[in-house]
């Protein structure tokens, strides 16, 4: 049988399908190379991933991309992480789709222009803009977690780590979510996880 092959470093949404192979403890190869030089849109990685975008995977003769996607594909496969009944499978889809429409970017424009960018590249008012956009999706999932340990059943699930997935950016740019104690303890529930790769 051939290796999980997952293309992108682990300082990319790589991360997310390298943590759920280690969670399956799945045995895997990591195509780590530098996907801002314009390879993801050359022809031979376009027919791994259509949309030229990091990650993806290639198992067997089988290819796709979007992380949370394959996490879920991954999870389905292998018998583990994924809810048996089909109302908590939805909600493993409600909860994944959530994280990269109503989260991933505000979040992404904080990590950019309030931690990583050089101070002369970053703009203050797209930083507070995403600090202002994030309070409504923190405050969903801090009160979903007012009394539930996980996002989805009684277990760590697939929703859990596609959700933490992009949250692991929020500690990245030391967002302060103090006024979001459940979202931030379970953060730290998903993300003290031995299996999560160390970026």
């Amino acid at each position: 049988m051939s290796k999980l092959k997952i293309h992108g470093p682990t300082a990319s949404r790589a991360v997310r399908t390298q943590w759920m192979a280690e969670e399956l403890g799945i045995d895997y190869e990591q195509n780590a190379f530098n996907f801002r030089d314009g390879s993801t849109r050359k022809p031979d990685y376009l027919a791994i991933n259509r949309a030229g975008h990091v990650p993806a995977i290639e198992d067997g003769d089988f290819s796709m991309g979007e992380s949370c996607a394959i996490n879920i594909y991954l999870a389905k496969k292998h018998g583990k992480l994924m809810p048996s009944s089909l109302e908590d499978e939805a909600r493993v889809l409600e909860w994944s789709f959530w994280v990269m429409t109503d989260v991933e970017s505000a979040l992404l424009n904080y990590l950019f222009h309030g931690a990583m960018l050089p101070e002369d590249k970053r703009d203050a008012a797209v930083a507070k803009k995403a600090v202002e956009d994030l309070q409504w999706p923190m405050t969903v999932l801090n009160d979903h977690l007012a009394g539930n340990d996980w996002l989805v059943g009684s277990d760590f699930s697939v929703a859990d780590l596609n959700v933490a997935g992009v949250f692991m950016w929020a500690r990245m740019a030391r967002l302060d979510m103090s006024a979001f104690p459940n979202l931030t303890d379970w953060l730290g529930r998903c993300l003290s996880r031995p299996t999560v790769p160390k970026r």
